[in-house]
């Protein structure tokens, strides 16, 4: 029961992004301790991927929220005083969208934000497009995994304290029902 309540809220995303800053930091803590290794090439991990997968998680998110468009009814279609409610779009029931919707397989859709996120997420890769090179072939600069750590902490940040912000209204909802 609680699972279905939470995942009604933008906290599986934001566990997502948690989860995701937590792995990305532990990486670009890995690169400061190797500074001075000869040689050593900086790891990151696919961070415009998570963003892409971010995106496609959180559209999916409000196409399952928000609500289905009314089919336009002519005037007289329903008799006045009917009491029936105005037709939905559906796009499984024939003769609504036009096409035979039988012929086409359904395209299986995620049920659950994780399965937006691939596994290879959390696998560091080696970073090509440092602007620095040493003539050892390593891209290694404290600075830039300085700024980059600062941002990784900045987004992990935001989305603790929305994360709390929602768990805090959650636990308000609950605390005042009257059983």
């Amino acid at each position: 029961m609680i699972d279905g309540i939470l995942q009604q809220t933008t906290i599986p995303i934001l566990e997502q992004v948690v989860a995701f800053g937590q792995k990305r930091h532990q990486v670009l803590a890995g690169n400061i301790v190797n500074i001075d290794t000869p040689g050593y090439r900086t790891r990151d991990l696919p961070m415009n991927d998570f963003q892409q997968a971010l995106e496609n998680a959180v559209t999916a998110r409000r196409q399952q929220t928000s609500p289905e468009p009314v089919l336009p009814l002519s005037l007289g279609a329903l008799p006045a005083g009917a009491g029936l409610s105005p037709l939905r779009w559906s796009a499984g029931l024939p003769g609504l969208s036009g096409e035979n919707q039988s012929a086409q397989p359904p395209i299986p859709v995620p049920q659950k934000v994780a399965d937006y996120f691939p596994k290879d997420l959390s696998v560091a890769r080696d970073v090509n497009n440092r602007n620095l090179t040493f003539h050892d072939g390593a891209n290694r600069s404290i600075e830039m995994e300085t700024m980059e750590m600062a941002k990784n902490t900045s987004m992990q940040s935001f989305a603790v304290e929305v994360m709390r912000t929602q768990m805090q209204m959650l636990s308000s909802v609950i605390s005042e029902r009257v059983t």
